[in-house]
């Protein structure tokens, strides 16, 4: 292991070094400061069931924020074990509510998937990282059948592959991302939106109302909350994805309105994509994890999706440099 790549994985000195991680980490914390303060101002401009919702959502992202910024200043082999952990669990919420829990050995399969994609972040290995997607489906489909249990195959295959592609290789995006030199304000600028579009989406969706995005999918995502969501996602990025990407082609307005709207989009279909887990499955509440949001798998939904176009996208504008870095352990 280099002296460079020591630094990146586990030393917090550079953990000011940009500009941009200070600025993200002062947006995250704005909600956190004005909530109460909003909400006590609109206390009796509310239906008390909004007002005691939106106050348990508070008290959730007091938790969530500091969950984020820890790993992300810390170092990127933190950043990479937070994703991990964060992807079993999603997992685990994933299996309950749709039953895949009962196959043991899928599940451990899939488990053992997501451990090779983070080993492969946190090598820097990226032919790997490509590799496990296809092998993992190869074990899913290929051990299922060899349980000589053709009753229920494609379902349960199918549960095990959306499984790993969700929770292994498109979260595993997020960690790969680590590998970039500068990589702290480039992660919090993803997190950062994806929280903002969050907060930005269920406000305004509250006050303003208006039509369903999917009136059969979830009773409670209406456009204008969407509209206002992607709006400030693009606002964020734009503001501040100058700074997160100074000196690179990504710096540039055209470039980061794309990138903004693309993870506008990536967010609200993130959402969707679990609201219509549960209205299949006929689950309403996955967990109570974390107070106001529910389980991981609620409160992350649409990082699943985020994170592979903030990855793909950063590189295509030559935002992202990870191959710089080299291999860490099997170079």
């Amino acid at each position: 292991m280099t002296d460079a790549a020591r630094d990146r994985l586990i030393n917090p000195l550079g953990a000011f070094d940009s500009a941009a991680t200070l600025v993200l980490l002062a947006l995250a914390a704005v909600p956190l400061w004005a909530g109460p303060f909003v909400l006590r101002f609109w206390r009796n401009r509310i239906h008390p069931e909004t007002r005691h919702d939106a106050w348990r959502r508070y008290r959730g992202w007091t938790v969530v924020v500091p969950a984020m910024a820890v790993p992300v200043l810390l170092g990127a082999a933190w950043v990479i074990v937070g994703a991990a952990v964060l992807s079993a669990l999603c997992f685990r919420d994933y299996a309950r509510a749709t039953g895949l829990f009962r196959e043991k050995l899928i599940c451990y399969l899939v488990l053992l998937g997501i451990g090779v994609v983070q080993f492969a972040a946190l090598d820097n290995y990226y032919r790997l990282f490509v590799a496990a997607f296809p092998l993992a489906i190869a074990c899913v489909a290929g051990f299922a059948a060899a349980q000589d249990r053709p009753k229920g195959y494609l379902q349960r295959t199918a549960l095990g592959v959306v499984a790993f592609a969700l929770f292994g290789s498109c979260l595993g995006h997020l960690s790969y991302m680590a590998n970039d030199a500068d990589y702290r304000p480039k992660v919090a600028l993803v997190l950062v939106t994806v929280g903002f579009w969050d907060v930005a989406r269920y406000v305004s969706g509250k006050l303003l109302g208006g039509p369903l995005v999917a009136p059969n999918t979830t009773p409670d995502r209406n456009v204008y909350g969407s509209v206002v969501g992607a709006a400030v996602v693009v606002l964020v990025v734009f503001s501040v994805g100058w700074l997160a990407f100074d000196g690179t082609p990504l710096a540039a307005p055209v470039p980061l309105v794309v990138l903004g709207l693309l993870l506008a989009l990536a967010a609200q279909l993130g959402d969707l994509m679990l609201a219509a887990i549960k209205r299949d499955t006929g689950v309403e509440n996955l967990d109570k994890m974390i107070p106001g949001h529910g389980a991981l798998l609620d409160r992350f939904d649409s990082l699943i999706l985020v994170a592979p176009v903030a990855y793909h996208v950063m590189h295509f504008f030559g935002g992202l440099n990870v191959e710089a870095a080299g291999r860490v352990f099997s170079g």
